[in-house]
Order: C-alpha cells, then structure tokens, then sequence
C-alpha cells in the first residue's frame, strides 16, 4: 500500500511540474518530452514520468512521436474555437463568482488572494518577464474559476487552458497587451468583490476576446 500511495504521489508530481510547463510557456507545440531526460531533471524514475505522459496523452496535450511524445499542437482555427470556448468559461465562471461573493458565500481571504494575484502580475509585466507574467496570468483565472463553486466548469476551463497555453502564454510579450491585461484583472476583481455579476462576467469575456485579438495578430 505504501509503494502504490508513493507512486501515485511522485506521477502527481510529474504531472503538476510537466502541466506548469505547459502554462508559463516552457514548452510549446511540436516540443519532443523525453522519459529518461524528465526523470533525471526531477529525480525520479521513469514510472512515474511515463504514466503522467500516459495521463496527458489521454487528455490530448501530447501527441504520440517516434521515441516518445511531443506537445500537441492546434491549426489556427481549431485555436480561435478554444478562445470560444474559454470566452464562455471564463464569462460563466465570473458570474457564478460574483453571484456567490453577491451573496455572502466567499471568504474573505480569497478577495486577499485575489487582488494580491492582480498586484504581483501587474507588477511582473512591469517587469518584463513575461514567464512568471504567464504563471500568475493564470493564478489569477484559476482562482476565478474555483471559487465558482463548479467543479465540471473548472475541469473543462483547466483542459482548455492547457491546450491554449502552449500556444498563447508568450502573448504577454506583447507589453502593450501585458499592461492592459493587468488592468483589466484589476476591473475583473472590483467586478467581482461588488457582487456587480453583469458587469464581473461582460468584463471577462471582453478580456478574453482582447486576448485573442493579441493572437490572431500577424506575426
């Protein structure tokens, strides 16, 4: 029993280091993820490496490749279908936020978490790094999404994302877009925090839209 609780932990772990890589751009579509180079970076055997990959496969973040896996990649309009879809998540999972903080049912520590989430992005973009931008960009809607009280709305949003992600998490190098994303967090969570739900949920679609703008941009 104690072998298989160890083992499911260190393929948890693998997994949650592998899905943070695909967040703050790390790795991007077409990305080759090797079993025995994974393993010696995180020190770890190749079990555990493997059966996170296994997972991933399954949920279709890597495609199968010669000698392993890569990073799957999308056509451009298969990319324009998921800002679709993470538009309406995003719009729904506001709503649903602002209508529990509306009524009462949110903590106050996670207002806290909210408006710190806001702050440290802002001031990573003011920073120039877009990376640890990326990672707190998605602090930031993650939170959003799991104070929404619904759990199959935050599973759909987490895959969406993830597909997105390898795609998308180096649009906050565009410092224009960066600064105006950071404000349009902060819009987001006095939206939030006022109860105000039409205006919490109009607001994240519209940055989710700006967001897709930024990608659909020639290069």
């Amino acid at each position: 029993m104690t072998g298989d609780s160890g083992a499911t932990g260190s393929t948890r772990s693998a997994y949650d280091v592998i899905w943070s890589r695909f967040l703050d751009g790390t790795y991007t579509a077409g990305n080759r993820l090797p079993e025995a180079a994974l393993a010696d970076e995180l020190g770890i055997s190749r079990t555990p490496i493997r059966e996170a990959l296994s997972r991933m496969l399954a949920e279709g973040l890597v495609t199968p490749a010669a000698r392993g896996v890569v990073v799957s990649g999308l056509d451009h309009e298969a990319m324009r279908r998921l800002f679709d879809l993470r538009r309406n998540l995003e719009g729904f999972a506001a709503e649903l936020t602002a209508t529990r903080a509306r009524d009462g049912l949110i903590a106050p520590a996670w207002f806290t978490s909210l408006r710190d989430a806001a702050r440290q992005f802002a001031e990573a973009v003011e920073s120039g790094d877009a990376r640890t931008s990326s990672r707190l960009n998605m602090r930031f809607h993650d939170l959003i999404v799991d104070a929404s009280g619904n759990e199959f709305l935050a599973e759909a949003h987490r895959r969406a994302i993830a597909r997105l992600a390898v795609s998308t998490a180096l649009n906050l190098e565009h410092d224009d877009w960066a600064k105006e994303a950071a404000r349009q967090h902060e819009d987001i969570a006095s939206a939030i925090a006022a109860g105000d739900v039409a205006t919490a949920r109009s607001l994240s679609e519209a940055h989710i839209r700006d967001a897709q703008r930024i990608f659909d941009e020639p290069r």
